[in-house]
């Protein structure tokens, strides 16, 4: 009886729950129905039954694939990411900073197929390049460039507005370097000019200045080149030691009393092993062939300008027979041993004063200066040229292998830029067809003096014409109530009558910020100060020099000037390229953000997103 029970109880909820679902008992089928297997007819079951089947070996299939993530492929990148925590406490053992004097962006496309795989390429493949990097300022001279650079803002706010400039409480032109209130170390003659240098005409700090407030001192700044103004200005207020090449009949490194009473040691030891001399009798030769030139101007081109008593301007060139006539030692700047030395020096810097030996990240500045003498005589497309930056190719090879070896791979970060770049020798591009000159001032300055003295009277309204600027005689026009906008706008309107002039700007224009959107005007604007500059600037034509004939010079706000290599590379740094718009100011708040240190006190620039997103 209960077994009875138990059967029907199970056979009532079993037809319950076929009603739930939806699908009919047999027992309810109808003539409708007929052909219908479980509701569903033959076509509709074989349907089924292949989809079935088609899911079966899907799922099959998918079970060999690794598991699929539940979120999708984008937001499993970003996560991915995500994955570098923020660490402030992380920072590289070593910076190195490398200017390389005079260097155009487009050297590194010119030069590439005969670089080798350790030096630009190396930093080119494995760091971050900027690829449209520019000076926001002009003049471009190499003094405001080493300290844009360094202190992360234009010459308006950092002081240095040239290499020498006039000044007007003295009346005299002053040297952006030259420092009478310190003594020349390293030479008998401790009042000789050559090392009465300094950074104090510098009003800003720099990145090495804040490195070493933010340590109690303890970060070391050391600055090399062969040129003054390239070691003082990079190594700041506060470097432990800035060092630069006397030639003449010594071919050793000097500094002044500002860093030290007395040389280092280990800087007596470098001395003393004269590499000048051996440098010197080594001479100036190539091995390439004529066909490895090709890209360039043939050797001896009357675009050249030949070292004093030279015959000519072709290799191979005897340097010891040349030095006598060409400052002694000092031919070796204008040679790739310069360059050599610096690096030598650099190298024996890193084992002299422990950088990057202990816990606080220290900074080696590096300027490498003969690339610019070579420039100034050579021009951009001579032999020469190329010959210097090849071997600079190798020189970047062995400093950073000497960098691994003693801070190691991984610990130290550097980036190479240049402080201005330089134009095709006029001369040259003229031989070909190109629309330049050279831009000489005529009788434009007098042709003013005499505009001037006609309209308020006889006077000395001129003080001075230097950098393309009129310096007024701005005392003179208070006592004879002349209003110095009205004289400026005079003037400009007079300026731009000259042929080779492509604009006059005036010192209200810029006080004023009547720029008008215009870039040209804004880059001098942040290149001019309102108490040291000029009143009337002068800019001209793109592609024109005040030069001479051979050779080629810079300081123009025209992109031949203003475009220049910018490589990161190092400590994490990641490899890529970015044609975004980045400035010379840029650089130092890079690094600043990059190795957390404060950014110098008169910073503009931003850092470089590029650069630090890894």
């Amino acid at each position: 009886m209960n077994l009875r029970l138990l059967t029907f109880l199970f056979a009532f909820t079993a037809l319950q729950a076929a009603g739930q679902i939806g699908l009919p008992p047999s027992s309810q089928n109808s003539k409708e129905d007929k052909g219908k297997a479980n509701g569903y007819t033959n076509e509709q079951m074989e349907r089924k039954n292949q989809e079935t089947l088609e899911r079966k070996n899907s799922a099959e299939k998918n079970a060999t694939r690794p598991p699929q993530p539940r979120i999708p492929a984008k937001a499993a990148e970003q996560k991915s990411e995500r994955k570098a925590t923020t660490n402030f406490g992380e920072h590289p053992k070593l910076v190195v900073g490398i200017t390389v004097d005079q260097m155009r962006m487009d050297y590194l496309y010119r030069y590439w197929d005969d670089f080798g795989s350790g030096g630009f390429k190396r930093l080119i493949q494995q760091g971050m390049v900027c690829g449209d990097h520019h000076f926001d300022y002009a003049p471009t001279y190499t003094g405001p460039g080493h300290a844009s650079i360094y202190t992360g803002t234009t010459p308006r706010l950092h002081g240095i507005i040239a290499n020498d400039w006039y000044d007007r409480n003295t009346g005299q032109s002053v040297y952006c370097a030259f420092d009478e209130t310190v003594e020349t170390v390293g030479l008998k003659d401790a009042t000789l000019r050559d090392g009465k240098m300094s950074s104090h005409r510098m009003k800003s700090s720099t990145i090495g200045d804040e490195m070493k407030l933010a340590t109690g001192m303890n970060a070391k700044v050391i600055a090399v080149s062969m040129k003054d103004r390239g070691a003082t200005l990079p190594g700041g207020h506060l470097a432990d030691g800035a060092y630069w090449f006397y030639g003449k009949d010594k071919g050793h490194f000097i500094t002044s009393s500002k860093y030290t009473d007395e040389l280092p040691a280990w800087v007596k030891k470098f001395n003393k092993y004269d590499h000048a001399a051996r440098h010197l009798k080594s001479g100036w030769r190539t091995k390439r062939k004529e066909a490895d030139y090709a890209q360039e101007w043939p050797d001896n081109n009357p675009f050249e300008k030949p070292f004093v008593g030279g015959k000519n301007a072709a290799f191979p060139y005897d340097l010891e027979a040349l030095s006598e006539a060409n400052g002694g030692y000092d031919i070796l700047k204008s040679t790739p041993h310069g360059n050599t030395m610096v690096i030598d020096f650099a190298v024996q810097a890193l084992e002299g004063e422990s950088l990057g030996a202990d816990g606080i990240t220290d900074l080696l500045a590096i300027s490498l200066s003969s690339t610019d003498y070579v420039g100034h005589q050579f021009g951009t497309n001579s032999w020469e040229t190329m010959e210097i930056y090849l071997h600079l190719d190798r020189l970047l090879k062995q400093l950073f292998g000497q960098l691994d070896k003693a801070v190691g791979n991984g610990n130290w970060v550097c980036w190479l830029t240049s402080d201005h770049g330089a134009a095709i020798p006029p001369s040259l591009a003229q031989s070909v067809g190109m629309p330049v000159d050279y831009w000489k001032p005529g009788n434009m300055i007098e042709d003013i003096n005499a505009d001037l003295n006609e309209h308020y009277g006889m006077g000395d309204w001129v003080l001075n014409y230097s950098n393309d600027q009129f310096f007024f005689n701005r005392p003179l026009m208070r006592e004879r109530g002349v209003d110095l906008d009205e004289a400026q706008r005079r003037i400009q309107l007079i300026c731009q009558t000259y042929e080779g002039v492509t604009m006059a700007i005036t010192g209200h224009d810029l006080t004023s910020g009547n720029t008008a959107g215009d870039p040209i005007v804004e880059k001098v604007r942040n290149g001019w100060s309102a108490n040291a500059s000029g009143d009337v600037m002068i800019v001209i034509d793109p592609g024109w020099i005040k030069y001479g004939l051979t050779g080629t010079t810079h300081g123009s706000p025209f992109p031949y000037d203003t475009h220049v290599p910018c490589i990161f590379y190092g400590w994490h740094i990641p490899s890529g390229i970015t044609y975004e718009r980045t400035n010379i100011k840029d650089i130092a708040p890079t690094i600043a953000a990059l190795i957390h240190s404060p950014m110098p006190n008169a910073c503009t620039g931003k850092p470089i997103q590029a650069v630090l997103n890894r």
